[in-house]
C-alpha cells in the first residue's frame, strides 16, 4: 500500500493538482483508490482504516494517478506543521530506498519509477526478446507453406517463357493477400480480446484497457510487419527458380549448406563470453542485445547441424524409415530446421527461465512489527507508549527496543521498537493500525515491506517466466504442426512414387518422426544447457542464487514441449494418408 501525505505550504502560488484528484487535498481529506475503497469496506476498522484520518467518506482517486486498478493508495492532506509531513518523518531506515522521504512539490509529472514498478518494463522486454524469435518462424512457415508445389508451379512457368519478375510479382502478390488477410484477422482478435487481456495480472494488479492499446499507427505498422515478413518469406524460397528452373523442375538440387555458419556460430558465442565473463554486471538493455545475437547465431547454425546430422544418420542407418529420414535431413536441412526450430529456440526460453528463479536469503522476522525511532532515548518512551496502544488494541505481543548493534531484528541496527506480534496475519495487521498513531511520524512496518524489493523481482521473473514458457511452447507446437502439414503437401509426388515402390505406410510416417526428433534431440539439448549458461549469467548479474527447483521446472517443461511438438506432427499423419491415396495418380 502506498500513502502519499500532502501539505499546502503558506505563501505557495498556483498548486498543481496530483493526478487522479479534481483538486489539491485539503488538510483532513483522504483520497483513496478503488481496489483500496474495496478494502477498506470489507476489513474492520482495527486493521485498516483506523491507520488514516476520521472522515465522513474518502474521496476517489481516478485512473490516471494509479498504474492499475488493483493498486493500493491513499493521498492524505495534511496541515504544513503535522508530523507526517516533517523532516524527521522521513528519516527512516536503509529498506526504505528512499520512500519515506520528505521533499518539496513543483509537480507530478516526473518519471521515475517506483521500486514496485521498476523492474516491470525489463522482465517484459526480456520476455519479448524471447518470444520474438519463435513467432518470426511461425510466420516464415506460414510465408513457406506449399512452397514445393509452388516452386514446381513456377518453374514451368519459368520454363514456358514467364521472367523472373513476372513469377516474383505473381508469389509476392500471393502471399502478401494471405498475409494482409492473417495479419488484419490477428490485429481484430487483439482489439476483441483487449477486455479480456486487461484482466491478466502483472505486477501490481491488472490494467486498465487503454494501457493495452498501442494505437493504429502501431497497429498499422505490425500489421504491415507480418504481411511483408509473409511475403518476403514466400519470395526468397524462389531463388533457384528463377535462376534454374530445370534443376528445380527435376528436382536436382541439393539444398546443402556451407561451413561458414559454423564460423560465424562460433565467432558470436566467443563474443558473447568475452562480454558475460569478465565479471562486470551488465545491463538490462546488453543482456537483451546478446539474447538477440545468439537467437541469430543459432537461427544460422540450426541447417548446418541438421546438415551434418543426415549424413552422420545415413551412414549407420539400418532401418529404412531411418534412412530416408537420413536422407531427407541432408537433402533439405532448411525446411526440417523450419520444423524443429520453434521447439529448440523454446528449450533455450526453458533453460533459461527456469535455471535464472531467484533466490535471495534475507534475514525473515515475520512475527514483527518494527518503528524506528530518532536514537535510543526516543524508542525508550516509543516502547512505553506502543505497550500501551497494543493493549488497547487487543493485541498480545511482546515490545522490544533495538539499537545500532542490534542487526538480528526487523530494524536492521536502526534505534527503534520492535513489537513480536502473536495469533497470525489478522492480529500483525491490526498491530501496524495500533501503532500507526505513535504520533512520530513514522508508519510502522513488516517484514513484508522490508523484502518488498526483492519479493518483486522474484514475482516479475517468476511471471514472466510462466508466461514465456507457455507461450513460446505454443508458438512452437503450431509452427511445428502448420510445417510439418507443408511438408506433407510438398512431398506428396516423392511419397506417391515410394508408395508405387512398394513402401508401406507406416515406414513413410515412421521416416517423418525420426526426421524430426533426431534434430531435436541434438539441438534443443544444446540450447536448454546454453540457456541455462544465459540464467547463470543473470544470477550472478543480480547478484543472487539459483533456485535448484527450476531443475524439475525444467525437466516438465522440456517434457510437454516435446510431447506438443510429437503430438503436432501426428495430426498430419491423415493428411500423409489422403495424399497416398491411389499413388498412381498422385505421382503424375
Amino acid at each position: 500500500m502506498t500513502v502519499v501525505n500532502l501539505a499546502r505550504l503558506p505563501g505557495r502560488g498556483q498548486i498543481p493538482v496530483p493526478p487522479g484528484l479534481s483538486h489539491f487535498p485539503k488538510q483532513g481529506q483522504v483520497y483513496v483508490s478503488p481496489a483500496l475503497a474495496e478494502l477498506l469496506h470489507e476489513l474492520p476498522a482495527a486493521q485498516l482504516a483506523d491507520r488514516f484520518p476520521k472522515v465522513s467518506s474518502y474521496g476517489t482517486i481516478g485512473a490516471a494517478g494509479l498504474a492499475s486498478p488493483d493498486e493500493l493508495v491513499a493521498v492524505i492532506g495534511r496541515a504544513p506543521g503535522d508530523v507526517a509531513v516533517s523532516e524527521a518523518a522521513g528519516e527512516q531506515n536503509y529498506y526504505d530506498d528512499g520512500l519515506t522521504k520528505r521533499a518539496w512539490v513543483s509537480g507530478f509529472s516526473g518519471t521515475k519509477a517506483s521500486v514496485f514498478t521498476g523492474i516491470d518494463q525489463g522482465t517484459v522486454l526480456l520476455g519479448a526478446v524471447l518470444l520474438v524469435l519463435p513467432v518470426v518462424v511461425l510466420a516464415s512457415a506460414a510465408g513457406r507453406l506449399g512452397a514445393a508445389r509452388r516452386e514446381q508451379r513456377l518453374a514451368a512457368l519459368r520454363l514456358a517463357g514467364a521472367t523472373p519478375r513476372q513469377i516474383l510479382a505473381m508469389t509476392a502478390v500471393e502471399a502478401a493477400g494471405v498475409g494482409a488477410a492473417g495479419a488484419m484477422a490477428g490485429a481484430l482478435a487483439y482489439t476483441a480480446l483487449l477486455p479480456a487481456l486487461a484482466e491478466v495480472p502483472y505486477g501490481v494488479g491488472a490494467w486498465y484497457t487503454g494501457q493495452l492499446w498501442v494505437g493504429l499507427p502501431w497497429l498499422a505498422a505490425v500489421v504491415l510487419a507480418i504481411t511483408a515478413l509473409i511475403t518476403v518469406s514466400a519470395v526468397t524460397t524462389l531463388r533457384q527458380v528463377a535462376t534454374s528452373p530445370l534443376g528445380v523442375a527435376q528436382q536436382a538440387d541439393p539444398r546443402r549448406t556451407r561451413v561458414i555458419r559454423l564460423l560465424l556460430f562460433v565467432a558470436v558465442l566467443g563474443y558473447i563470453w568475452a562480454a558475460t565473463g569478465d565479471g562486470g554486471q551488465l545491463k538490462p538493455r546488453q543482456l537483451v542485445a546478446l539474447l538477440a545475437l545468439f537467437y541469430g547465431a543459432f537461427w544460422l547454425f540450426g541447417p548446418w547441424v541438421v546438415d551434418r546430422l543426415g549424413r552422420i544418420v545415413g551412414r549407420c542407418a539400418k532401418r529404412p524409415a531411418t534412412l530416408l529420414a537420413a536422407r531427407r535431413l541432408s537433402d533439405d536441412p532448411r525446411a526440417v530446421w523450419r520444423t524443429v526450430s520453434g521447439l529448440v529456440l523454446a528449450g533455450f526460453v526453458a533453460g533459461f527461465f527456469s535455471v535464472s528463479t531467484l533466490d535471495f536469503d534475507g534475514p525473515s522476522h515475520a512475527d514483527q512489527v518494527g518503528v524506528v525511532t530518532a536514537n535510543a532515548a526516543d524508542a525508550r518512551h516509543t516502547a512505553a507508549q506502543a505497550r500501551t496502544l497494543l493493549r488497547q488494541a487487543g493485541v498480545t505481543a511482546t515490545v522490544t527496543v533495538t539499537d545500532e548493534d542490534d542487526y538480528d531484528s526487523l530494524l536492521g541496527g536502526a534505534d527503534g521498537v520492535i513489537a513480536h506480534v502473536s495469533g497470525g496475519q489478522t492480529r500483525i495487521d491490526t498491530g501496524v493500525t495500533a501503532l500507526t498513531r505513535l504520533g512520530s511520524g513514522r508508519y510502522p512496518f513488516t517484514q513484508e515491506y522490508v523484502s518488498a524489493s526483492d519479493d518483486i523481482v522474484v514475482a516479475r521473473v517468476a511471471t514472466v517466466s510462466t508466461a514465456t514458457l507457455v507461450l513460446s511452447f505454443l508458438v512452437a507446437a503450431a509452427s511445428a504442426g502448420l510445417t510439418s502439414a507443408a511438408n506433407v503437401l510438398d512431398r506428396r509426388r516423392m511419397y506417391g512414387l515410394l508408395r508405387l515402390a512398394g513402401t508401406p505406410l507406416h515406414v513413410l510416417d515412421g521416416a517423418r518422426i525420426r526426421e524430426t526428433v533426431i534434430p531435436l534431440v541434438v539441438l534443443a539439448g544444446g540450447t536448454t544447457a546454453m540457456g541455462a549458461f544465459g540464467a547463470m549469467q543473470l544470477n550472478k548479474a543480480a547478484g543472487t542464487t539459483i533456485n535448484t527447483s527450476g531443475a524439475l521446472q525444467l525437466v516438465i517443461c522440456l517434457a510437454v514441449g516435446t510431447l506438443a511438438m510429437l503430438a503436432a506432427i501426428t495430426g498430419s499423419r491423415p493428411l500423409l494418408r489422403k495424399v497416398t491415396e491411389g499413388p498412381a495418380q498422385t505421382a503424375d
